[in-house]
């Protein structure tokens, strides 16, 4: 195995190519969208984007989004394009093709290998198809692409034999097998359902807390004075990123069609989909305070993107938050150093309206003097309440 194409170069496959190509590997990308093709000819002239000869690869990974509809049902229809393209050039002689994007249990074996057996080949003996779920944490300092450790799944042992020495040969963290392809599918969804549960958990206390005139940031940093057994969330202003806010919704689909209603799941995604909503309820509430409506304020937003230090908008609850205050009647005035296409005012025009809204912790957010800000919105409990001149409201604070 000495070449790779990565069908999709975003965040997840993007560096997935990069790390092939500084192993050794001939690296192959299908990228649809012309910009970033553009930009990585100049940027990567070594990585060979949208070749004609890309799915003739001895390992193909396909690495395309898996969202959610506006009915937060799954949407595979990336998936299916992606491997009507592979369909269309196997080549039957022993390729394998891995699927890093999240999906549920069986969408390999139920959905992707019919498509694949379209072209008159074999899975287990003219192609393998493995499942890898990706773990990328865009903006991670610690763990990468080429150190976080992975799981593996396949529908053929041979299958599973060249997945895991595909990703020996390139990445340093440990690569552990498992016992089917449905079980590597099942990790990632249950990852990132455990998260979502424990953030909804933390944004209904922050909410209780509140009411009851609690600083949930206070309560929650002298629980985790106890040494053992905790695994703490912070409240905030919503869930974003591509994961935590859409792989719950797949499992929960699954589940529904095999006759059990996970209610538990469900509740934890109303919750945390609830808490954009709820932060606009505080910036009004802190408005009254100082006598003046939403209606016809400046209001000022600091962040946009999900995550702190990125410049990623998937799913941010921001965007949610932006469109209530507009309907509000604010005028908004929008900052954010990552994402200039979403900036329509500079830092100092935000900090000079009548309320601003902390929505990502950026760094550099961190930093600046709130003193004379009239009202403060805490969408990330990143600020000391002191050092807020005006009325200052946190989620759960």
């Amino acid at each position: 195995m000495r070449s790779v194409c990565v069908i999709g170069l975003g965040y997840v496959g993007l560096p997935l190519a990069l790390l092939s190509l500084e192993k050794g590997y001939t690296v192959h990308g299908l990228e649809n969208n012309p910009k970033k093709v553009e930009k990585l000819a100049q940027e990567h002239p070594l990585l060979l984007v949208n070749h004609a000869d890309a799915l003739l690869c001895d390992v193909i990974i396909i690495a395309v989004p898996t969202p959610v509809d506006e009915k937060k049902l799954p949407d595979l229809s990336p998936v299916r394009v992606a491997c009507e393209q592979i369909t269309e050039k196997l080549t039957g002689k022993g390729q394998l093709i891995i699927l890093e994007s999240t999906v549920n249990p069986f969408v390999s074996r139920k959905y992707v290998l019919p498509i694949l057996e379209q072209s008159g080949f074999k899975e287990g003996k003219d192609f393998f198809l493995a499942h890898c779920p990706e773990r990328i944490d865009p903006g991670n300092v610690q763990w990468n692409v080429s150190n976080i450790p992975r799981v593996i799944g396949a529908l053929h042992p041979e299958g599973l034999k060249l997945a895991t020495e595909f990703y020996r040969s390139i990445i340093s963290g440990t690569v552990s097998p498992l016992s089917s392809i449905e079980a590597a599918e099942m990790t990632k969804i249950y990852e990132n359902s455990l998260r979502a549960v424990n953030i909804a958990f933390a944004n209904e206390m922050a909410i209780v807390m509140q009411n009851m005139k609690l600083d949930a940031k206070e309560i929650i940093q002298s629980v985790k004075t106890k040494p053992f057994g905790l695994d703490l969330c912070f409240p905030s202003c919503g869930v974003g990123g591509h994961c935590i806010p859409v792989d719950p919704f797949y499992l929960i689909d699954e589940s529904l069609k095999r006759g059990f209603d996970p209610s538990f799941l469900r509740t934890a995604m109303r919750v945390n989909g609830y808490m954009p909503a709820y932060t606009v309820s505080l910036l009004m509430h802190a408005m009254n305070e100082t006598g003046k409506s939403v209606k016809g304020a400046r209001v000022g937003v600091l962040g946009v993107s999900y995550k702190r230090n990125v410049d990623d908008v998937r799913e941010s609850p921001a965007l949610d938050i932006l469109k209530r205050v507009k309907s509000l009647g604010a005028e908004l005035k929008v900052y954010d150093p990552f994402i200039p296409e979403y900036s329509n005012a500079t830092a100092e025009e935000v900090m000079g309206c009548d309320a601003v809204l902390l929505l990502t912790d950026h760094s550099e957010f961190l930093d600046y003097d709130y003193s004379k800000v009239p009202v403060l919105i805490d969408g990330k409990n990143a600020l000391e309440k002191h050092k807020v001149g005006g009325v200052y409201k946190g989620i759960g604070r």
